[in-house]
């Protein structure tokens, strides 16, 4: 139901309504977090007989079950005063990091004091076992809840959304695309009449900013021109009965990921932290590149060789392709790939171009071809499992690379972007993958990069590498845009 004219004497009707939403808010809160709060005991019950059934294997004595019970009740009661139960408006990269450091600081804690009291030297393996099994539970276990609820339209609640122009949309947008947000897009207020009625990204235009929506507890105000006195006017208002309002301001260019308000003395302020300023954060990030790269090196060095033994084998020429890509500072360096198509690719790319307008398009648009006439057949399923970039591990340990970054392009490709995303994208590595490879990958062609690279750099720090590396495993089991 719509309502309108605010004013004193619907003092208590607006207590009505904020009563009705209180218990709407409350059911779906409660049930959400019920939710997974039951999949954290999951979690827990699985680690408990995976850890202990390990430890048995080598004759000692397992974790009592009054310990488990312990750390899985001070879970539960840390996780819900973290506010991850449910944890609505967080997205995965927060999600991620809050989950594990949770997790990490409860199983150190509670190791370091059964050592202290017990004086047992294999307390540290049993904590290392803990954490090696329960974070992985917790993460898997939280996004199947997760997928489940939403499925049966039981996550989030709904949301309206004030300012049916660009930003509004934006925001409608983002919410659709990360249902995991929990907040679902109902309804659009907007002061103006040719909006009334239409659709703003698939949402209606209900009203005008006087009007509110009784059904919906959550208010979205996404018009990042108005004055302060109308933001003002619209708090004290019709967005008094919402029992959650998020203000969008007008910053669409600076760090969002990890910013947060001060309060400075009745001043809103916003703190945006410059990750990559900071040498420690930019040598961590090698470290862990180097670490993972070299640690791995024997299971990727004897699948390269065995990849590369089944190209040769197709056609008798060399398995490995190298190219010239743009790196850090600008610098060029040559990348290694598996040669996935034929020894005369350029020639035969050519051809195909002159004589097909539409697959021509389609290159200057993407700079690939979703039917690319020059690759083999084993090609194929190496792009198809992007094993073909599995060499790039090299340039990771010679220091060209990094495993998480924007896409290494081509000095033609990269002078195709905006001048703005170029310098961006000299300030860090080029990676193995990226925010545009999981993101569409493939499919999310140029404008993809405009948009995402500088996402990337500007918000970039070790929870986002490690959230776009899930990613991409998953990307990559579904095949999406991988050609």
């Amino acid at each position: 139901m719509i309502e309108s004219d605010f004013s004193e004497k619907q003092l208590t009707q607006r207590d009505l309504i904020r009563e009705r939403r209180a218990h709407v808010y409350l059911r779906r809160h409660i049930l959400d977090g019920a939710a997974l709060g039951i999949g954290q005991l999951a979690s827990w019950t699985l680690t408990a007989l995976l850890v202990n059934g390990m430890i048995r294997l080598f004759h000692q004595e397992g974790i009592t079950v009054d310990f488990w019970v312990t750390l899985a009740a001070l879970h539960l009661i840390i996780t819900y005063a973290a506010k991850l139960l449910p944890g609505w408006g967080l997205g995965i990269v927060a999600e991620l990091r809050y989950t594990i450091q949770i997790a990490f600081f409860l199983t150190l804690s509670m190791t370091v004091i059964a050592y202290l009291t017990s004086h047992h030297p294999d307390v540290a393996l049993k904590g290392v076992l803990t954490l090696v099994v329960l974070v992985p539970a917790l993460l898997i276990m939280r996004s199947l809840i997760k997928t489940l609820l939403l499925r049966y339209g039981l996550w989030g609640v709904q949301a309206v959304i004030y300012g049916g122009a660009l930003t509004g949309r934006r925001v409608i947008e983002a919410l659709r695309k990360e249902r995991g947000l929990g907040y679902q897009p109902v309804a659009v207020f907007d002061d103006d009449p040719a909006l009334l009625n239409q659709l703003v990204a698939g949402v209606r235009v209900v009203g005008n900013t006087a009007e509110w929506l009784q059904e919906a507890p959550i208010a979205i105000v996404a018009i990042p021109g108005a004055e302060n006195g109308r933001i003002t006017e619209l708090i004290d208002g019709p967005l008094s009965v919402y029992r959650s309002v998020i203000i969008i301001p007008d910053l669409f260019n600076v760090q969002s990921l990890w910013a947060r308000t001060q309060d400075l003395d009745g001043i809103l302020g916003v703190q945006v932290t410059q990750n990559l300023a900071d040498p420690f954060a930019r040598r961590f990030k090698r470290a862990v590149d180097l670490a993972l790269a070299a640690l791995s090196l024997p299971l990727w060095g004897s699948l390269c060789l065995l990849i590369g033994l089944f190209i040769w084998l197709e056609d008798r020429h060399h398995p490995l392709f190298f190219q010239q890509r743009v790196g850090l500072g600008g610098a060029t360096f040559r990348t290694w790939k598996f040669r996935t198509m034929m020894p005369d690719a350029e020639t035969v790319l050519k051809a195909h171009l002159e004589r097909d307008p539409v697959l021509r398009q389609e290159w200057e648009t993407h700079f690939k071809l979703r039917r690319d006439p020059r690759i083999t057949s084993i090609g194929k399923l190496l792009r198809k499992t992007s094993l073909d970039e599995l060499p790039q591990l090299v340039n990771v340990l010679k220091g060209d690379m990094s495993l998480v970054g924007p896409r290494p392009l081509p000095q033609y490709h990269q002078q195709e972007l905006p001048v703005r995303v170029q310098h961006l994208r000299y300030e860090v590595r080029p990676g193995m993958t990226g925010l545009w490879q999981v993101s569409g990958r493939s499919d999310a062609g140029n404008e993809g990069m405009i948009q995402l690279d500088p996402y990337y750099v500007r918000n970039w720090s070790v929870w986002l590498d490690l959230a776009i590396l899930l990613r991409t495993a998953r990307a990559v089991l579904a095949s999406a845009g991988a050609y």
